[in-house]
């Protein structure tokens, strides 16, 4: 028999997974904004990738760690630094992951577009499939085996427009789009213990910070833009840093507190989506018919990869 407080129960679950849903839809949308509005620092302003990585994850990685120190104590903060095996860790999290995937994106954003930089970043979950596929010699499941294959076709639709010898994006946006689906497999599988250990809040805080020394080493942020530049061209730097970075990532993180991952992953796979649409309502880029189907499939693979995802032994 359904009662009065068991459909008060029902009704509280359905409205804190609705809850759960827009949180994560959000943080998709504002990681494609955050995307074409890089474009546009790009396009019309003339930064640099280096310069906007260094800005990007150095105050955004403060702020979570300021944030976290507030809310869980500055302990909590400088734990994983007591311990020489998590240091090492942590650095090489920071430098070859967090650093990695956020230069050679942006590197391909500058040098292509947002749209395709996303989508190519996008085939990383297909990546990750086949290292572990081959890791644990395990025989694909035919979900795996398809949602891989969308991958891989969807790609080759995107960059060459259905022909065998032609490229319908940059070389350098190519290359480095790849790059960002490689480092994105490493970001996605290296951290394991480290955040089971210490948290996702302390340990992506941190790997900003040191993706952000990194990237001073590299591209100095004194040799970014000068006084010239207008509020607007500043406006759109605190929407990648706080809107794109941080709000995204808190949207994120709190939408798990409410749904499980496997339906959040398929929900933020609308960031291409956004991203693609936003750049041709705002920037003028154009994808043709083939390129929209390669987008569709290579957005379907990570659906498919999101939907369940079974042991591989």
């Amino acid at each position: 028999m359904v009662t009065p407080s068991t459909r008060l129960v029902d009704l509280s679950h359905r409205r804190m997974q609705w809850q759960g849903f827009t949180m994560a839809l959000l943080a998709a949308i504002f990681w494609g904004l955050s995307g074409v509005s890089a474009q546009r620092l790009f396009m019309t302003y003339h930064a640099s990738a280096g310069w906007l990585v260094t800005v990007r994850m150095g105050i955004s990685g403060f702020l979570i760690l300021l944030v976290t120190a507030w809310r869980q104590g500055i302990g909590v903060v400088w734990q994983p630094w007591r311990s020489r095996q998590w240091r090492l860790q942590l650095i090489i999290f920071g430098i070859v992951g967090l650093f990695a995937v956020q230069y050679s994106y942006l590197a391909a954003i500058q040098d292509g577009n947002a749209a395709s930089a996303t989508l190519l970043q996008y085939t990383g979950p297909a990546l990750i499939t086949l290292y572990l596929i081959i890791r644990k010699r395990a025989r694909p499941s035919y979900r795996q085996f398809t949602a891989v294959g969308l991958s891989l076709f969807g790609t080759w639709l995107l960059v060459s427009n259905g022909r065998f010898n032609s490229l319908h994006i940059p070389l350098g946006g190519l290359i480095w789009g790849l790059l960002s689906a490689v480092t994105l497999a490493f970001y996605t599988l290296y951290p394991g213990q480290l955040l089971q250990r210490w948290g996702s809040s302390v340990i992506v805080g941190w790997g900003m910070v040191i993706g952000s020394c990194t990237s001073q080493f590299i591209f100095p942020i004194w040799q970014g833009p000068r006084s010239w530049w207008p509020w607007t061209a500043w406006v759109f730097v605190a929407f990648v840093v706080l809107v794109g970075t941080l709000l995204a990532f808190w949207l994120y993180l709190a939408s798990l507190n409410y749904i499980e991952p496997g339906p959040a992953s398929v929900i933020t796979s609308a960031e291409p989506l956004v991203a693609t649409a936003a750049s041709m309502m705002w920037l003028g880029v154009h994808l043709d018919n083939i390129q929209a189907v390669g987008a569709l499939a290579i957005v379907s693979a990570v659906v498919i990869l999101a939907l369940r995802q079974p042991s591989l032994g």
